[in-house]
């Protein structure tokens, strides 16, 4: 027996396969061009690529190739015993698999992501735990690929044990849809900027300056330091107008506990907004917490990304600098939709 493989699949462009991948425990992609059971096709990767050419939704005669390529290696070149990545949008972690079964073709819970496989999944860990050199082997825009170059890492990290070898150069349709996703590799930068140049004081300035690219008058607390409040917005200009978003950060790797939570919430008065910003996650007491107080919220790292991304424009020049990005138009050849 050879090798285990690795292979990396997206559940969907924006994750709307994400329930069929966790509470199912299947893979699945779309590919809805092949309108039916894949493995009735002959196992071949022309007659495959005649199928996408035959579907009434005609994908661009460029892609076939490619994506007729990524559904014949989801039905015949995943084994039983593989393993599988996820990289997970909606929380930035990576979830760590090995495929259970065959491909079957199943419209259950979904008319568009029908070609499944049944997994196992084993662990999980955040995106910040990888080298960036990672992280960019798993950018790909496309929907299934393997792993290779840094897949002693993926071993390392997720079994405690380096790869047993390399199962050979990639086949020409995966190469020539490798196009990198510029937007989730975007994210990842700017996630370990923050963690790395502004981690500790510096923080609180970027937070008070992230509030003033949304709107606010902010400021940070550090002189004059308020029980736990590390920075103060409003909208009016003299910070009397209700309400005052008091405002506690923390760069921190673990999940903020619910007392935690609790502590800085009883420095919030009713007619105040409190926010709790981290560059991690909270545990699942202290978001039931936080749901049951109107003026409260909490901010984990995937929104504060988010929001750096859509205001970056309007940072100052000093934590653009810190986190340097530009805009740039990229290929979307080969793409599943």
């Amino acid at each position: 027996m050879g090798p285990r493989r690795i292979w990396a699949l997206r559940a969907g462009r924006a994750g709307q396969a994400d329930d069929i991948f966790i509470q199912r425990k299947q893979l699945a992609i779309s590919f809805s061009e092949v309108g039916g059971d894949a493995s009735k096709l002959p196992p071949s990767r022309g007659a495959f690529k005649e199928a996408f050419g035959r579907a009434a939704n005609q994908p661009r005669p460029g892609s076939i190739p490619i994506q007729a390529g990524q559904l014949y290696r989801f039905v015949h070149d995943m084994r039983i015993g593989d393993c599988v990545i996820y990289p997970r949008k909606i929380d930035r972690t990576l979830l760590w698999g090995e495929i259970a079964g065959p491909y079957v073709f199943d419209n259950e819970g979904s008319t568009e992501f029908t070609h499944r496989r049944s997994v196992v999944w084993h662990s999980k860990l955040s995106r910040d735990d990888f080298s960036q050199g990672a992280l960019y082997e798993l950018g790909s825009t496309l929907t299934l690929f393997e792993v290779k170059s840094f897949a002693a890492e993926f071993f390392r990290r997720f079994e405690g044990k380096p790869s047993k070898g390399d199962s050979g150069a990639q086949d020409e349709e995966a190469d020539a849809g490798a196009v990198l996703d510029v937007s989730e590799t975007t994210r990842d930068f700017i996630a370990r900027r923050i963690k790395t140049d502004l981690k500790g004081y510096p923080f609180e300035p970027f937070i008070a300056d992230l509030f003033r690219a949304m709107g606010y008058r902010a400021h940070a607390t550090r002189n004059m330091r308020d029980d736990g409040i590390d920075v103060i917005a409003h909208r009016d200009e003299l910070g009397i107008e209700p309400p005052i978003l008091k405002i506690q950060v923390k760069v921190q790797e673990s999940n903020i506990s619910a007392d935690v939570v609790k502590a800085f919430y009883a420095m919030v008065q009713e007619r105040d907004v409190g926010i709790f910003v981290t560059t991690g996650g909270f545990t699942a007491p202290a978001t039931d917490f936080a749901r049951t107080k109107g003026n409260f919220k909490l901010m984990g790292g995937v929104e504060l990304v988010d929001l750096i991304e859509r205001h970056y424009d309007r940072l100052d020049a000093k934590h653009r600098q810190l986190i340097p990005l530009r805009r740039v138009l990229v290929p979307d050849e080969g793409v599943e939709d």
